[in-house]
């Protein structure tokens, strides 16, 4: 069993200068805007206002730091960083909004020796595009962990879970079973048990 014992917002950041000098680990968590980012990263701490919440897409330009202490079976004190990571594919947002964005994400995802999983969140409700793909390879490409992560799983009917669930994961190459489901009602330690044992991977 996995417990989050604290958790607190550390720092938003804007370039890579800004980044804390610190050595733990880092999971980031990445996806279209609007994508349930936040609402993710609430649940997994147990906190409802950890991560502000919008209904408008956009919300995140910074790459947002979040300082959790975990108790697991094999630690009792273990010490990590969560990072949001701006929504792409937002077409209100300038071209040179969208330019900024994409670079500041490819920068953290090449250079960030401490970044050891990328959550890349995908509505379950639509297959991936070119950007999730990218986003993927760039993970593989710098040798870091990347888990899919199918967001607003309680919103799809039974019969059409297994067809988009299938759909998915042959666009993104992978076995159903390689996907991590996530809703309101899905339960958060299924993706604590795939992400940790990735962390020790690396360490």
């Amino acid at each position: 069993m996995i417990q989050v014992l604290e958790s607190e917002f550390s720092r938003g950041v804007s370039s890579l200068d800004g980044l804390p000098d610190s050595e733990l680990p880092e999971i980031a968590f990445v996806g279209r805007s609007n994508v349930g980012k936040s609402t993710l990263i609430n649940r997994l701490t147990n906190r409802k206002n950890l991560a502000r919440t919008s209904g408008t897409p956009g919300k995140t330009q910074e790459l947002n730091f979040y300082s959790l202490t975990l108790r697991t079976e094999e630690e009792p004190k273990k010490l990590l960083h969560f990072v949001d990571l701006p929504g792409f594919g937002y077409a209100k947002f300038s071209k040179k909004k969208r330019e900024y964005i994409s670079r500041l994400t490819v920068e953290y995802v090449q250079q960030r020796e401490q970044l050891r999983v990328i959550c890349l969140l995908n509505d379950c409700r639509r297959v991936p595009e070119e950007d999730e793909l990218a986003l993927r390879e760039l993970a593989f490409e710098s040798g870091v962990h990347c888990l899919v992560v199918l967001t607003k799983f309680d919103k799809l009917k039974q019969s059409e879970r297994a067809k988009l669930v299938n759909q998915i994961s042959d666009a993104y190459g992978l076995e159903p079973q390689d996907l991590v489901r996530s809703g309101l009602k899905e339960p958060t330690q299924s993706l604590w048990e795939r992400v940790l044992p990735l962390i020790e991977e690396l360490d």
